[in-house]
């Protein structure tokens, strides 16, 4: 017997979560790697916008596979893409590889993974990490 989805998301909106997806990644790689002035990089703001970004792909992520309970299926890829952005940030001009923004997309992953434990969990919806 199959488990139900973990989100109750529709094939279409399932559909809708995946080019959501596609395109947020997209653009987060195009703002990653095109150089910019050193003016438009702030610390605080940088971290928040990681973080709030990576909470976006969590979630664009876990609608896209909505019978998977988020872990780290979905969790190992983001942070993977987060890590190979900061990588390619160290040939991009105006950019630099940065351990602090590495761990701003961690904790954009673990801060969905938190609001879908209790969040989802408070609204009766059957979301959790998989065991075994």
């Amino acid at each position: 017997m199959e488990r139900p989805p973990a989100l109750p998301v529709s094939r279409c909106n399932r559909t809708g979560a995946r080019l959501a997806l596609g395109l947020a990644l997209l653009v987060i790689t195009y703002m990653a790697l095109t150089p910019v002035p050193d003016l438009l990089q702030q610390s605080v703001n940088d971290k928040l916008g990681h973080a709030l970004a990576f909470v976006l792909l969590s979630f664009l992520s876990h609608a896209s596979w909505p019978k998977q309970t988020f872990g780290w299926r979905h969790g190992l890829p983001l942070l993977t893409y987060g890590i190979a952005l900061e990588c390619l940030q160290y040939f991009v001009p105006g950019r630099y590889f940065s351990f602090l923004d590495m761990l701003a997309d961690a904790a954009g992953i673990a801060a969905y993974l938190l609001l879908s434990l209790f969040l989802f969990a408070r609204l009766h919806l059957r979301v959790g990490l998989r065991r075994g």
